[in-house]
Order: structure tokens, then C-alpha cells, then sequence
């Protein structure tokens, strides 16, 4: 029997509906399996035989903790998923310039190290851009983002600057194609599974449902999960092995896919779209017989 330990947050003890699915095809093929709080000292990892970490979306708020619990997972007995050295990665956003040099499309970016002297208007007027998007590096769910046009450079300056003052940041050129769609497309070991598109409410950029963002079920081109596929077969490269889960997000732009982020620490992977997407990560934790 496999102990399988699914890593979640104090304030989604029981994980999310989403995960259902796939907790229900690891119990059918015998494991126990354990919601448990990343960040609660008291539980020890050596207990179980595999890690997966699930909805631990809390873990930004927290950054030296959290990479105090990776060093924890990585010196346990168990196999870690996704392993830890792609944790850390993948939990610092400026992995996207490490992307981007290795030839995946990216947004336009301007990298921006904490304590740095950075100047909106003069972003504006250097890069040609109309609005930009501020998020800090260490952050998800859009926390701290902000979507700013050139006109409010100067009023906005003074929250950039405490902002940056605290953390690295990420400046990247508004897609306004956004409004179209934000593709989410989900590797289990290297390989396609499946796929959404997340489209903002009407007004707003944002594509989280907390936000008024919406999911719809999509069949993506051949050649959109193509290009999708090069991001994670990039990051294959990089690290010796593909991230056992992936979910790769961008927008399509005139027949190219432009990665916005790639999640390899607690996506939300939406199996409640595919009847089968469970099953099928199941099979690579706990492998059929």
C-alpha cells in the first residue's frame, strides 16, 4: 500500500472540489491518501511514501517558510511532487526570464530587483508600452497586481516604490488580448491532458474566478499544444526529467503562444472538465499493475 500525503493550506484542510477526481482514482488503487497542511510543524513527511503537493495557495504569504518546508521535503524519504528543486524554481517569477533566454515566448517584461530605482514613466517612454502590469515576483492569484496606463505613471510611482522596495518585480506590458482568453493547457508527465480557456470578467484583466473570471472547456490546435509543449519540454531539459504535473498558461497571439506563467507548485489542474484527467495522474503516482 502507497501513503500518499496531497500538501494543502490551513484554510483548505479537506483540499479543493476540483482534486475529487483524483483522489478518489488514488483510493481506488488502494493508496491511503491524507490531506495534509503544508505549514502544520507537527506533521512529519518520512511518514508517507509520496508527496504531492496540491492547494497550497497560501505558501507566497509565507516565502521563508516555505522554503524551509522544500528543504524539509527534499531531505525526507519520500518522492516529492513536483520535486523540489522545481518548487523553488518555479516560486520566484523571474524563472520566466530563464524561459524567455532559452527561446519560449514571453511577454515583454522588465525584471526589477528589490531596493532598485525604477521609474514608470521613464518604463513608458523606454519601452513604447500604453499600460503596463506591476505583480511582485514571489505572489499569485493576482496579489499585489496592478494594471497601470501611462497617463497615471506619476500618481502611481509612490505605490510602485514601497512595493519594490519590499520585493522583486515583474513590469510587463498589458496584453490586451487577454480579454479573449488565457489558455491553460495541463502536461501530466511531459505529455498533454487537457485544457481550458479563462477569459476576465467584462472590464477587468484578471481571469481568477474570485475576480468574476470564468473557465470554458476548449480544444486547443495542434499547433498551440505544440508550442505548449516546448515550454514544458523546455523546462525538461533544464532540469534532467519533466515536471510529473504542468499547467502551462499564455494567450495566442497572430499563431503564436506567448507563455504568461507555467505552474508547477499548486495549480489548479480543473479535472473537473476531463472525467479521465484523474485516472490518468493517478497512473503516474501510483502505476496500475
Amino acid at each position: 500500500m502507497t501513503d500518499i500525503a496531497l500538501a494543502t493550506c490551513a484554510d483548505l484542510p479537506s483540499l479543493v472540489d476540483d482534486d475529487a477526481s483524483f483522489v478518489e482514482a488514488l483510493r481506488n488503487r488502494g493508496a491511503t491518501v491524507d490531506p495534509v497542511v503544508w505549514s502544520d510543524d507537527a506533521v512529519d513527511w518520512s511518514d508517507y511514501d509520496v508527496v504531492v503537493v496540491r492547494s497550497i495557495w497560501d505558501y507566497y504569504e509565507r516565502p521563508a517558510a516555505f522554503s524551509q518546508w522544500v528543504d524539509e521535503l527534499a531531505a525526507a524519504p519520500c518522492d516529492v511532487w513536483n520535486r523540489p528543486d522545481l518548487l523553488r524554481w518555479n516560486s520566484h517569477k523571474f524563472y520566466l526570464r530563464d524561459l524567455a533566454d532559452s527561446g519560449v515566448p514571453t511577454l515583454p517584461t522588465a525584471y526589477v530587483d528589490r531596493g532598485s530605482d525604477v521609474s514608470l514613466a521613464a518604463l513608458f517612454e523606454d519601452r513604447g508600452w500604453e499600460e503596463l502590469i506591476v505583480k511582485p515576483a514571489v505572489s499569485a492569484g493576482a496579489f499585489e497586481t496592478r494594471r497601470i496606463a501611462s497617463d497615471d505613471a506619476d500618481a502611481a510611482q509612490p505605490w510602485v516604490e514601497s512595493l519594490v522596495a519590499d520585493n522583486d518585480l515583474l513590469v510587463q506590458e498589458f496584453a490586451a488580448d487577454i480579454t479573449a482568453g488565457e489558455w491553460s493547457l495541463v502536461f501530466f508527465g511531459g505529455e498533454y491532458s487537457h485544457a481550458v480557456v479563462k477569459r476576465p470578467e467584462a472590464g477587468d484583466f484578471r481571469v481568477q474566478e474570485e475576480y468574476g473570471g470564468s473557465v470554458h472547456v476548449e480544444t486547443p490546435s495542434d499547433g498551440l499544444r505544440t508550442q505548449a509543449k516546448h515550454v514544458v519540454d523546455v523546462i525538461t531539459d533544464r532540469f534532467g526529467g519533466a515536471p510529473r504535473y504542468a499547467r502551462v498558461d499564455g494567450i495566442e497571439r497572430a499563431g503564436t503562444f506567448r507563455l504568461v506563467e507555467v505552474e508547477l507548485i499548486e495549480p489548479e489542474l480543473f479535472f473537473r472538465v476531463d472525467p479521465a484527467a484523474g485516472e490518468r495522474l493517478a497512473d503516474l503516482v501510483v502505476p496500475p499493475n
